[in-house]
């Protein structure tokens, strides 16, 4: 997950983790517990180590190299799920009112003497906040899964079946047409990695080898990785510090009902997502809305969809009070508690080493995995993209280029136009976003340039503002923003305001 508080990032760092790979995370049972014993779930264990000491090199299609610095990876479980509008709101609300800072300053001001904060975390929350309820839009592929990890135990007796059937399971997701949560990057053809973890506390991690090796001769040894953790004994005092405090948030347990409660890890099974906040309720709290009190109402902003559904999402026209915001409980499932006054710290079975093992995980998944894979991605992209250009898709399409112009300001949103995933426009939108990840923004900024081009053309225009939107901001990152690029933005953001609401 994204995370920002309480660390100084400047404009770009802040930029860079926002738009990092996502790599989704699933486990098994028994990985589960191995991580349970540090008070941790895998995901959360990697958080700390999630961005790359070393520099990484990424070659483009022309077969560039480009130097990647601070690339930071975004885990997050597969079974994960963003909280419907109505939960979104109270968490956003929550989040503001819990930022506190006690630490002021004295200001003259005429005859007054003031106290004022040094600083203004409220806004820190809020903006990590909110960038965590998004919905994964279909117009943009950035919080998209990229690839994903499959992780098991050693201690697993049948290690290539379990991974098997997690494979089977993924795969399951993938395929879903059309597609739905979670939403895959390129789901006919996603990076699937094994991850073994062994326990140093257990035995020799030569024992771990065998089950090791049968998994490479399954699936490729640049897919499977080994990584031994968990060195010390439970009983033992942890020997590292807590590197994981300022990354896990949970949800106090005395906001949440007492029969969701079920402990402090992330989601393990995919049905704990069905008892989330659905249509359902929304349309409940429809009934119980006042009218009499505007300033509580809420509308569904078109970025953030409540169904999966973009016809849903477009016809959905419902408002809910602040009332029954208020009234809603945070799913336990979905998001994790911690025991109320619980002070159990994290990483207990953890060493020295089995902290460098996590960090070296990363950077090698990275390097072997995950890089060359986003390097076959831009190849595929770049010459599906090459192979279609000039090449109308039709018609009506060919005729909305010779007609079409800007939205007008009091536009309404008429974004029929629907894309399949193997058109050149989402092609090119794809390598925008790819390029971007990676921290190629040259690239990244030309494809974004094209993609704005073509969707103007078909008046797709909440594709056109995002694109617009992701131009400026490569351009930002290259240190090249001039004013054309600033009106990109200014243009992006009247686009998301009067033609997409």
């Amino acid at each position: 997950m994204i995370h920002l508080t309480g660390h100084k990032y400047n404009a770009r760092e802040i930029i860079q983790n926002m738009f990092s790979p996502l790599v989704g995370v699933i486990c098994s049972p028994l990985a589960n517990e191995v991580c349970g014993r540090n008070n941790l779930s895998f995901v959360e264990m990697l958080q700390p180590f999630s961005k790359l000491l070393n520099d990484a090199q990424f070659r483009d299609v022309s077969d560039t190299s480009v130097s990647i610095k601070g690339l930071r990876l975004n885990f997050c479980d597969v079974d994960w799920r963003p909280p419907q509008t109505v939960l979104a709101r109270k968490m956003l609300n929550e989040a503001v009112t819990n930022a506190h800072n006690d630490e002021t300053k004295s200001v003259i001001i005429g005859d007054l003497k003031l106290k004022l904060p040094t600083s203004e975390p409220w806004f820190e929350q809020w903006r990590e906040t909110f960038l965590t309820v998004q919905f994964p839009a279909d117009h943009e592929f950035t919080r998209h899964f990229l690839t994903c990890l499959i992780v098991l135990s050693s201690s697993d007796p049948n290690i290539v079946d379990s991974a098997q059937k997690l494979t089977q399971r993924v795969h399951q997701m993938q395929s879903v047409t059309p597609q739905k949560l979670p939403k895959w990057f390129n789901p006919t053809n996603v990076l699937n990695s094994y991850v073994v973890l062994h326990e140093g506390s257990q035995g020799d991690i030569s024992k771990a080898q065998q089950g090791y090796e049968l998994l490479k001769s399954t699936f490729g040894d640049n897919k499977c990785f080994l990584v031994q953790i968990n060195s010390l004994d439970a009983t033992v005092p942890g020997e590292v510090p807590d590197y994981w405090a300022t990354y896990i948030k949970r949800q106090p347990r005395n906001e949440l009902q007492v029969d969701q409660i079920s402990g402090p890890k992330t989601p393990q099974d995919a049905m704990s997502m069905i008892s989330m906040p659905n249509i359902q309720m929304l349309s409940d709290a429809m009934s119980t809305t006042t009218t009499d009190s505007s300033s509580d109402i809420a509308i569904i902003h078109p970025l953030s969809p409540v169904q999966e559904s973009a016809t849903e999402a477009i016809s959905s026209k419902f408002s809910v009070s602040s009332e029954s915001i208020a009234s809603q409980n945070i799913n336990a499932n979905v998001w994790a508690t911690e025991p109320d006054g619980d002070t159990t710290g994290h990483g207990g079975c953890l060493n020295a080493m089995d902290v460098e093992n996590l960090r070296h995980f990363v950077q090698d998944y990275t390097v072997r995995a995950l890089i060359p894979y986003a390097e076959q991605m831009v190849a595929v992209l770049a010459e599906a993209i090459t192979n279609k250009k000039g090449v109308s898709k039709s018609l009506l399409s060919a005729t909305k280029r010779l007609f079409s112009s800007k939205p007008a300001t009091n536009a309404t949103n008429q974004n029929a136009v629907i894309y399949t995933h193997e058109s050149s426009e989402l092609q090119t939108r794809k390598l925008g976003d790819l390029y971007f990840m990676f921290g190629h923004y040259n690239l990244a900024f030309q494809a974004y340039h094209q993609a704005k081009r073509d969707f103007d053309a078909d008046s797709a225009w909440q594709y056109y503002a995002g694109a617009l939107e992701m131009a400026a901001v490569s351009a930002f990152m290259l240190g090249t923003a001039y004013r054309k690029t600033f009106d990109y933005m200014e243009e992006a953001i009247k686009t998301y305001l009067n033609v997409c609401k």
